[in-house]
This record gives C-alpha cells, sequence and structure tokens, in this order.
C-alpha cells in the first residue's frame, strides 16, 4: 500500500513555477534579478549565494507582504482535494521544495501536511511584522531532493515500492528515481516525462488518483 507521497511545491501544488522569478515580478525587482539569472542557472553560482543575491532584492519587504503574494498564487486544480484523500487513507504527505520555506510552510499549514522542506529567508525588525535581512539558509539546493526522500525513506521507514512523487521540473527526476509511481505534472521538459511512471498534461491534479488506481491498484485501491 501506499505509504509516502512526496510533492514538489511550485508548479506541483501551486500554479507559479517559480517562486523567485514569481517574487521578483511582483516586487518590480525582475531587471535586477536577470543580472545574475544566467548565472544562477548555469551552476556558476553556489546555489546559497545565488538565494542570497535574490533575498538582497528584496531586503526590507515585510514578511506579511511576502505572505500576501504567495497566498495570491492559485492552488493548482485538485491539489488540496488530493492532499486531503491521500490523509485520509492514512498516506504521510511530503513537501520537497527548492523554493521558500515560507510558502511551503503556509501551504502546509493550509493542508495539514506535516513533513515540508524548503530554503529559509531570514527576517529581521519588528516581530511583529520583521522585514526581510538578505540573509538566507539552503536547506534544499535544486540538486539534492533524491537524497532528502531517501533519509525521509529511511526515518519513516517506507521502501521506494510504497512511495508516489509528483513533480514538474528536471530538479524532480531524482525523486522519480526513488519512488514506485512517479508522476509529470504539466511537465515543463520532454525529459521530465520521460523519467514519470503517469503523465498529466496539464496543471490539474484531479486526475491523479484515478489515475494512481488505474496504473497501481495494489499500491491505491480507492477507485
Amino acid at each position: 500500500m501506499l505509504k509516502l507521497a512526496v510533492f514538489d511545491l511550485d508548479g506541483t501544488l501551486k500554479q507559479a513555477r517559480d517562486p523567485y522569478v514569481y517574487l521578483h515580478e511582483r516586487l518590480g525587482k525582475q531587471e535586477q534579478a536577470q543580472a545574475f539569472f544566467a548565472q544562477g542557472m548555469s551552476g556558476q553560482l553556489p546555489y546559497e549565494e545565488w538565494l542570497r543575491l535574490d533575498a538582497e532584492l528584496w531586503r526590507g519587504t515585510p514578511r506579511s507582504v511576502l505572505e500576501q503574494l504567495f497566498r495570491e498564487d492559485p492552488y493548482i486544480p485538485g491539489a488540496q482535494e488530493t492532499v486531503l484523500a491521500l490523509r485520509a487513507h492514512g498516506v504521510r504527505v511530503a513537501i520537497l521544495s527548492s523554493g521558500l520555506l515560507l510558502h511551503a510552510q503556509q501551504v502546509a499549514a493550509e493542508l495539514d501536511i506535516g513533513l515540508v522542506y524548503g530554503n529559509e529567508l531570514l527576517f529581521a525588525g519588528d516581530p511583529a511584522d520583521p522585514v526581510v535581512s538578505g540573509a538566507v539558509r539552503a536547506h534544499l539546493p535544486l540538486q539534492e531532493k533524491g537524497p532528502l526522500l531517501e533519509h525521509l525513506q529511511a526515518t519513516l521507514g517506507v521502501l521506494p515500492a510504497e512511495c508516489l512523487a509528483v513533480g514538474d521540473s528536471r530538479t524532480d527526476i531524482p525523486l522519480f528515481e526513488r519512488a514506485a509511481v512517479s508522476v509529470a505534472i504539466c511537465p515543463d521538459r520532454p525529459e521530465v516525462a520521460a523519467a514519470a511512471s503517469l503523465v498529466l498534461p496539464e496543471q490539474d491534479l484531479r486526475p491523479l488518483l484515478p489515475r494512481l488506481h488505474a496504473h497501481a491498484p495494489h499500491l491505491w485501491p480507492w477507485g
């Protein structure tokens, strides 16, 4: 039976694919961010330094503003219902995001998800409404999702054969490689679709559980 379901966040549970681009656009910082975007994507910048440069552009922004902007990023259709159904059948649900922990924790609180991982912005100032300090902690760089899933499986006593992984990008392929059933939702590249057991071509999670039942009824017998 399915015991653990791991989800990417951005582009998988929420509609905006890149939380950093999303915030830059909403805060009017996209032009400045372009100055180091190519270096970050190519790996020339260490991930934590790339994250710090992003955070520097948001320095002084109240935490409450970021939280509101993330609330305005809609859930993908079926996301909330899918998580609820998994939890109702005793499946542990985890968010593994190379985006921001602030956003991941917000979603985890809304959907009652107990396992959540992401990259941390640090805040300073008035504890009632702190602002972005520019400092960061990179807990989950782009290429580290696979080892984290292995750690989770070992800690929880879950086999890869009892695991579902859902994502949309190349950074989720290591999750796919460590799960019995892997789902690419609206994959951003052909290689992401090719690495998955199931492909949902649209940003819509409503077909997931019926497709899982048809593909692996031993894991998800509830159609």
